[in-house]
């Protein structure tokens, strides 16, 4: 992924250069919980690169992988759009804890700054 700077009259600009490009810039802000920004990452341009499931399908193990990967995406989505839900204020804890430089027993050193993000990676632990 390449990373690149613009002028100021087009420094917010994300997406695509046009209907048919195939190129996408995007710039990552990190959020907490909340909603409240706390950071972001740099710009970043990169190529689409569809794949034609029809000509090219899945193999057994790649299905199996979108399944367990799909499943726990749904399961994030539910802990991190409920604040009622019986494990949103433990993965805040945690989150939280590891920002502020405490690791996370599930995933080591590595510090993760969204909050969905975080949440995926460590149900995909569990």
């Amino acid at each position: 992924m390449a990373q690149f700077t613009t002028t100021a009259g087009i420094d917010g600009l994300t997406g695509k250069w046009g209907k048919k490009s195939r190129l996408v810039m995007r710039k990552k802000e990190w959020h907490y919980p909340d909603g409240r920004v706390f950071g972001c990452g740099p710009k970043e341009v990169y190529e689409l690169e569809k794949r034609d499931y029809k000509r090219n399908p899945r193999t057994p193990a790649e299905q199996v992988q979108y399944d367990k990967w799909k499943a726990i995406c749904q399961e994030a989505s539910r802990i991190t759009k409920d604040p009622n839900h019986p494990r949103y204020q433990e993965m805040v804890a945690r989150h939280m804890a590891q920002l502020k430089g405490k690791p996370d027993p599930a995933l080591g050193k590595r510090q993760i700054c969204q909050f969905g993000n975080f949440v995926r990676a460590v149900l995909n632990k569990e």
